[in-house]
């Protein structure tokens, strides 16, 4: 296993080798990390989706993105196990893991198979959770089997050390249990996470959420989750990060405040889904007629989300070559300035934000 983790001077290094635009770097948590993320969620659970991946990956940090994006459960556990690969061939080609930000996700119940006998096999028969620990069929949060999740990732991924772990959509118990339990159960998990940090198997934690953050009613409260960490670790938490989707079509981020909530408690934002999966390009053509120009739709949809003030780092698909070749054009290209997202945020009728700070 590789027993290091992403630094500050390695990071920042990485990017004195790559020619991409100024304003695509961004500062997390003290470590240099490309505006334009990978991620790892879509395709099939097979050889040939793998070796799809593991091309897309290693060109990509070749070209200047070294943010990547998984979890236990994508693609069966093998989007973890592509990565292990991608982050060796990249050794090969002068790429070190400390240049490297890797982060992954554990809530939602893995399996292979047939769900019912795996879940059996795997985690009720070895005592790792009960029955009445599974949430909505697929979900659990229970101290014992995430602390499973991140011996199972690293194990995927063949380190010692996870940069970035969240907590994966949590709401779907928050939904079931209610607010004064569902944070009770919270503050058990950052608990764990803090110990794995202090531990070196994980160097920091957060929350990715698909509706936690964009839904009115039986929304995750930021701080109350702030709070939770609080509570566990004083203000020496390792909570760092949130992420969330957002994109010209779900734009809940900037109406519900959640972007400038993170950004005044010292949260980073990191955005899945800028794309939804391509469906952006199916927008009206006159409301890109009239977003500054850039190479298609979809570079401009990418853009928008990228010159989001207080967005981290955004996370796209990176299944194919040809894909990641589109996505790179915004990492040479100047970001937007404030004026022209605001702008573009008008016309998409958002609120105009109180902090435009980057």
């Amino acid at each position: 296993m590789i027993d290091k983790c992403a630094s500050p001077v390695e990071t920042n290094k990485y990017f004195e080798k790559m020619a991409i635009d100024p304003s695509k770097l961004r500062n997390f948590d003290g470590l240099s990390v490309s505006a334009l993320g990978a991620g790892t969620y879509l395709g099939a659970s097979d050889d040939a989706t793998d070796s799809l991946y593991e091309k897309a990956l290693v060109k990509a940090a070749l070209a200047g993105i070294n943010f990547f994006d998984t979890a236990i459960n994508y693609r069966n556990g093998r989007s973890e196990k592509v990565l292990s690969k991608v982050i060796h061939a990249l050794a090969d080609q002068g790429v070190s893991r400390e240049e490297l930000v890797i982060s992954t996700k554990g809530g939602i119940i893995p399996f292979e198979g047939v769900f019912e006998d795996y879940v059996r096999s795997h985690f009720l028969d070895t005592g790792i959770i009960e029955t009445k620990d599974i949430v909505a069929d697929f979900q659990c949060m229970t101290p014992p089997f995430l602390e499973n999740q991140i011996d199972s990732s690293l194990t995927n991924l063949n380190l010692k050390c996870i940069d970035l772990y969240y907590l994966h959509n949590p709401e779907v118990i928050l939904a079931e249990v209610g607010e004064e339990e569902f944070y009770e159960r919270l503050r058990k998990c950052f608990d764990l996470f803090e110990r794995k940090v202090n531990d070196q198997k994980i160097a920091r934690y957060g929350i990715a959420s698909w509706n936690g953050f964009r839904q009115k009613k039986g929304a995750l409260n930021l701080s109350k989750v702030l709070k939770c960490a609080q509570d566990v670790a004083g203000e020496n938490h390792h909570l760092k990060a949130i992420q969330m989707p957002y994109n010209l079509v779900m734009l809940e981020a900037i109406k519900q405040k959640v972007i400038e909530q993170a950004a005044e408690k010292g949260i980073a934002v990191m955005i899945s889904a800028p794309l939804m999966q391509s469906q952006v390009g199916q927008i009206n053509r006159r409301i890109f007629e009239q977003l500054p120009l850039s190479r298609s739709p979809l570079t401009q949809s990418l853009e928008f989300v990228l010159s989001t003030p207080n967005v981290c780092s955004t996370f796209c698909g990176m299944k194919t070559v040809a894909h990641l070749e589109e996505n790179l054009a915004v990492m040479h290209e100047p970001a937007w300035s404030i004026d022209q997202w605001i702008k573009a945020s008008s016309l998409l009728g958002l609120p105009r934000l109180q902090s435009t700070s980057q």
